[in-house]
């Protein structure tokens, strides 16, 4: 399906962590989709793609006049670091050119690596200022993505870095801990697994060494499965009798009602989370987002808070 959009309007970016969630959040209206791929996306199995299934979703969504925005945001080893980086020319030669990182560093060296590539700082690197984003700028960022913490009159402001885009997460969770830096090392499973094949690794050598993944949210160093422990009741003991029983703060952030506000201040992409909902989540997700974009103005039914079945599972 090929949708005509005005160029006035920003773009609207929908997270799918499967080849069928692409062509859905296609359909929904997306103008542009963001995947992971198999081992090297913080999102981890529950959405990410084998290397199959991303050529095939690039094939579709450039044949329907769109973008695919490919993920590699976990921070690997330097070993695995050098096999990410053999993969890069494979990645543009199917037509990816929107590469999202979540390290500085990575950022920097893809950028000096790979000229053609734009680069986009994802929610992790934690930009929120205007500082932030022209430092992005400056070591090489085509984007950088600020969480829907951030207002419409603070986007004004960080609209006058000029040579750069500025993506707004408008649908996420926003955790205890700073999105993407996980502060708890110690509660992860470490249980590395080998990196599958890939289309760029057809000629390598059976047993060849092909990496660990890290997934998870931990960005120390470790590798293994975040047990998401932010996200567990937590249980207050007072002289070994138990006083009570918490949840960290994690709240669902959805700025629909805002996307009009936003656009008014020059944001020029609007980026959904959840590459972990099902599709049958996902398509209503990605239209009303559409819908609230496309209207002259927000309905009032807009002013709501989106069903608690959106909230975000997941990255």
């Amino acid at each position: 399906m090929n949708r005509q959009r005005s160029t006035a309007l920003p773009v609207l970016l929908a997270p799918a962590g499967s080849s069928r969630a692409v062509r859905v959040a296609l359909d929904a209206g997306a103008d542009a989709v963001y995947v992971g791929l198999v081992g090297w996306s913080r999102g981890g199995s529950r959405g990410e793609l084998t290397w199959d299934e991303l050529a095939a979703s690039q094939r579709a969504v450039a044949s329907a006049g769109r973008k695919l925005h490919l993920a590699l945001n976990t921070i690997p080893k330097p070993r695995e670091r050098a096999h990410l980086f053999k993969q890069i020319p494979a990645v543009i030669d199917l037509g990816i050119e929107d590469v999202i990182v979540n390290d500085a560093g990575i950022l920097t060296m893809l950028r000096r690596q790979f000229p053609t590539l734009r680069l986009t700082a994802s929610i992790g690197c934690g930009a929120r200022s205007v500082a932030d984003v022209a430092f992005f700028r400056d070591i090489g960022a085509h984007a950088a993505v600020v969480p829907g913490t951030v207002n419409p009159a603070e986007i004004r402001e960080i609209k006058s870095v000029r040579g750069i885009v500025v993506e707004i997460m408008v649908h996420m969770v926003d955790e205890f801990v700073l999105l993407g830096k996980c502060s708890m090392p110690s509660y992860v499973h470490l249980k590395p697994s080998t990196l599958p094949a890939s289309g760029a690794d057809a000629d390598a050598p059976e047993g060849a060494m092909r990496g660990v993944r890290q997934s998870g949210s931990m960005k120390r160093g470790g590798v293994g499965v975040c047990f998401k422990i932010c996200q567990q009741p937590w249980e207050l003991f007072d002289g070994g009798r138990r006083v009570d029983s918490r949840l960290f703060p994690s709240r669902q952030i959805s700025r629909v009602a805002d996307v009009k506000a936003y656009a008014r201040a020059g944001v020029d992409v609007f980026k959904l989370q959840g590459r972990s909902l099902p599709v049958d989540l996902l398509a209503p997700l990605v239209r009303r987002y559409r819908d609230a974009i496309d209207a002259p103005t927000v309905p009032v039914a807009h002013e709501a808070a989106l069903p608690a079945a959106w909230a975000v599972v997941g990255r």
